[in-house]
């Protein structure tokens, strides 16, 4: 199923992406979601949280909650390097941080080459398309269905609280 009824219409639009990796697969996220990307910094662990929530960061004066996906989504990290970092984003009226292995390239992806995700019961949760490119496939990352995904629905635990 095409999203677009005219060829060239989708030819047309395109959308900015920041492609990163977690652990060895290469994921996207809209450019236009991205507040900021950092380095990675000291944490501040949070005793009795899930075992995603890493803890806080202290950016520029403002306590951030630092999620490590790849925990909750059983993706193996990488080795910590100097290519560790954290890409921020805003739920809830809070920025939220996100650890990732490292940044590839900020690219121009034209709607044409962005196909459905497969319907399972994990990562339709989480994502909105599956990018094809020269390279290989990049997974869409939508961040607030991702983190809606972390919320602990039994113990009502917000990691954006």
């Amino acid at each position: 199923m095409d999203m677009f009824k005219n060829t060239d219409q989708a030819q047309q639009l395109t959308r900015k992406f920041l492609e990163i990796t977690l652990g060895t697969d290469l994921y996207a996220l809209e450019l236009s979601q991205v507040k900021e990307v950092v380095p990675m910094t000291i944490v501040t662990p949070l005793a009795g949280a899930p075992s995603h929530v890493v803890g806080v960061v202290n950016l520029r004066g403002n306590v951030i909650t630092l999620i490590d996906v790849r925990k909750k989504f059983g993706i193996k990290p990488n080795e910590d390097t100097f290519e560790n970092g954290i890409v921020i984003f805003s739920f809830d009226g809070k920025l939220i941080g996100m650890v990732i292995d490292s940044i590839r390239n900020v690219v121009n992806i034209s709607s044409s080459i962005i196909s459905p995700v497969p319907d399972t019961d994990k990562s339709s949760n989480y994502l909105n398309g599956i990018i094809r490119r020269e390279t290989g496939l990049s997974l869409w990352l939508n961040p607030a269905l991702m983190l809606e995904c972390l919320i602990d629905k039994k113990t009502n635990l917000n990691i954006a609280a």
